[in-house]
């Protein structure tokens, strides 16, 4: 329910919402069980924060989103991560801390580390 209300908010521009309801989502599953639906559902609310230009909370949510991908492989946890690193490559070069962690991160995943 509530990752369908985010993708409506979503798809309205009204990013902070639809951030809110995947954040809603996430915490609203049992994690060990939809450990990858979970995951994808942080991804998403990363994503909108994002949209909105918190790259802080961005990061943050990411890295709970891998957190959650432990033990996960699947095509989709590894398009997530792929487009991740991509969405912070405009960041790279203001030095934020966060985006250099989350982006070695990110290249672990992907490399299987």
């Amino acid at each position: 329910m509530y990752s369908r209300t985010a993708k409506v908010h979503a798809t309205l521009g009204d990013h902070r919402a639809a951030a809110e309801q995947y954040a809603l989502a996430a915490t609203a599953r049992p994690a060990d069980t939809y450990a990858r639906i979970v995951a994808l559902d942080l991804v998403a609310g990363a994503e909108m924060h994002l949209k909105r230009g918190s790259i802080e909370q961005a990061c943050a949510t990411w890295h709970r989103a891998i957190d959650h991908m432990g033990g996960v492989r699947s095509v989709r946890t590894r398009k997530a991560i792929s487009r991740m690193r991509g969405d912070l490559t405009r960041f790279r070069a203001r030095g934020l801390r966060c985006v250099a962690e989350l982006d070695e991160r990110g290249r672990d995943f992907l490399s299987g580390v």
